[in-house]
């Protein structure tokens, strides 16, 4: 998975939760559509600062919403990221199970607690938590949470489960560059050779070369016996990884994309 402040970033621009509440009458309705307008002003302001990475004036925003509100989740899913960036990993897990338990529905905060666990190498954990927001059908973001769900069960060595995942992001989104990539490794790694360069050839379609998909395109090359392709893909890696250790290195497949 992507770093926390990736996450944070796109953190940085969720919907805001309104207070919510039965009211009984036009004074105390106006008190809460109040409260509700602030605690929303503070979030913006502390997500928005958040996204810029001053993690100092998103507390001084964000501490004063769980003041008015301290339930209020999408709050504790920001504090959660931030104290992930400071490596204050207690709070920070404090936090992410804050939001979930103050909005069990709030897939973002699932989304986000998941990030937080796979950094942490609490991998079935993660899984559970992806597993909860994938079955959100309405979520934008749903190809990309199989996709982390595949790579969390790749992390245990489960690749059927893997597999599943990546195919289910790339059936909700034909052009998703990173289920394609994956998908087009473990495809080769099971001799499916002629799927894997289809998914090979989709991922380039949609995601600059990089020194994985290009170590890919070799691997493919070989086996369909494309001297030309071969050797330009070779040469595009040879530039991204000159010296000799860091080609032995991808070889035994430690290179990220």
């Amino acid at each position: 998975m992507t770093g926390s402040m990736t996450t944070a970033v796109r953190f940085g621009l969720l919907s805001l939760l309104l207070i919510s509440g039965c009211v009984t009458d036009s004074s105390t309705y106006t008190k809460e559509v109040n409260k509700a307008d602030v605690v929303r002003a503070q979030y913006e302001l502390g997500a928005t600062y958040l996204g810029r990475g001053s993690y100092r004036r998103a507390k001084d925003y964000l501490s004063k919403v769980l003041e008015l509100d301290p339930k209020f989740a999408l709050a504790h899913v920001a504090f959660g990221l931030i104290f992930e960036h400071e490596e204050e990993y207690v709070l920070a897990n404090e936090h992410f199970q804050k939001a979930i338990k103050f909005d069990p529905a709030l897939t973002e905060a699932r989304v986000a607690y998941a990030g937080f666990l796979d950094a942490q190498g609490r991998y079935p954990e993660a899984i559970d938590q992806l597993l909860v927001a994938a079955d959100n059908r309405f979520y934008q973001s749903r190809p990309t949470v199989y996709e982390n769900l595949g790579r969390s069960y790749l992390r245990i060595d489960d690749v059927n489960n893997a597999i599943a995942a990546f195919e289910r992001a790339i059936a909700l989104n034909n052009n998703q560059p990173r289920a394609l990539l994956e998908l087009a490794e473990l495809k080769l790694g099971q001799q499916g050779y002629v799927e894997a360069f289809a998914l090979y050839r989709r991922h380039i379609g949609v995601s600059d070369q990089s020194a994985r998909s290009l170590w890919l395109c070799i691997q493919l090359a070989e086996r369909f016996s494309n001297p030309d392709e071969k050797a330009s893909c070779a040469l595009t890696l040879k530039n991204i990884f000159p010296r000799p250790r860091n080609i032995v290195s991808m070889r035994k497949g430690s290179v990220n994309e």
